[in-house]
């Protein structure tokens, strides 16, 4: 047997992966029970009484808010994607495909794939003819992109936070000063002067040395964005902002709809931001059970009661998370075709 071969032969972890994921509909009861077990923790911790209380009254039209925070987080990231993947002369996305890849990272492909929704995003890149490190980089790149809006407004919001004297522990609200640094770093990364030299790699090198280097092709990909004039890639700007900005007002939609939140905006923002610091597309089945938890605590954290957090983190879920698996399942092809052409770009570059 070649080395090439062996390397290319996935291992034990990676097939027994593979299995569960061409089952999707047996992996949809994994993130239901991460889900239903961190509920289920949260609100011994809450109490009974107390969820009790905070569900006698409730403002069903705060739902429709939560509804079309949704879709114009949908719509928004449509934008990103399509914007994101034509950098640098990569692949022209139609509309049709890029609404398959956001419906599908968001909905059933986040939930049923180990390795998060953007697993779509890479789908949609390799068979729209970009080659493997070209679409590890620009997935990169979306994400980036996505903390290069969220980031800063966070910092903002702990700005304002503290300015303001808000009963907020400053453990949540300093260490968004790191956005600074974080942002320099990342700057001189992705200058023109270095990055050609830290994104190249050799086909033998570590996995770590491979990462680090698609990670500066990502932000590389993300500084062409940032000083191409605005009519070039404004429009993933833009789309990114309406897809925080929607998926914010879902949250808020969710608290109010057991009452008037006694949080300020900023306030929000800081504690929505630090329960994602891991987005839900980049995480596991689509983050079920980690972001019931840490979106709770977080929340309660930045001043809400304990037991509102969680029934408006629960609410807030079923909108951004189980909600977009039916028009997933509805508009995607069949999951299993989805994987085979999946796998089928994957052989194609093993090939050539």
């Amino acid at each position: 047997m070649s080395k090439s071969a062996a390397a290319a032969r996935p291992g034990p972890l990676r097939r027994a992966l593979g299995w569960i994921e061409r089952r999707p509909l047996l992996v949809l009861l994994v993130p239901a029970v991460l889900a239903l077990a961190a509920i289920a923790g949260l609100a011994d911790i809450a109490g009974a009484d107390r969820l009790d209380r905070a569900t006698r009254h409730l403002h069903l039209s705060w739902l429709v808010l939560c509804f079309f925070g949704e879709a114009v987080a949908y719509a928004g990231y449509v934008l990103a994607v399509r914007d994101t993947a034509k950098v640098d002369n990569g692949p022209k996305l139609s509309f049709g495909n890029s609404i398959q890849a956001v419906v599908g990272g968001f909905g059933v492909f986040a939930a049923t794939r180990t390795n998060g929704g953007f697993a779509v995003d890479y789908w949609a890149l390799r068979t729209a003819g970009e080659d493997r490190n070209g679409a590890v980089a620009r997935v990169l790149a979306l994400g980036a992109l996505e903390y290069s809006i969220l980031a800063p407004a966070t910092l903002c919001a702990a700005i304002a936070v503290i300015a303001a004297g808000e009963d907020v522990s400053l453990g949540l609200t300093l260490p968004w000063l790191a956005v600074i640094p974080g942002g320099l770093a990342a700057v001189w990364l992705s200058s023109p002067k270095r990055a050609p030299r830290y994104a190249r790699h050799s086909a033998d090198a570590g996995r770590l040395r491979q990462a680090f280097a698609h990670f500066v092709a990502g932000l590389s990909i993300l500084r062409s964005m940032m000083v191409a004039p605005p009519r070039e890639h404004g429009l993933g700007f833009l789309g990114t902002a309406l897809y925080w900005a929607g998926d914010i007002a879902c949250l808020w939609g969710a608290l109010a709809f057991f009452g008037n939140p006694p949080l300020s905006v900023p306030a929000l923002i800081v504690g929505y931001s630090t329960g994602y610091v891991l987005t839900r597309r980049s995480l596991p089945a689509g983050g079920a059970g980690v972001v019931e938890i840490a979106l709770t605590f977080a929340l309660h954290w930045v001043g809400l009661p304990f037991g509102r957090a969680l029934l408006g983190v629960v609410v807030y879920r079923l909108f951004n998370l189980w909600l977009p698996i039916v028009p997933a399942l509805a508009v995607l092809p069949d999951v299993d075709e989805l994987r085979r052409d999946f796998d089928e770009a994957e052989r194609d570059v093993e090939e050539a």
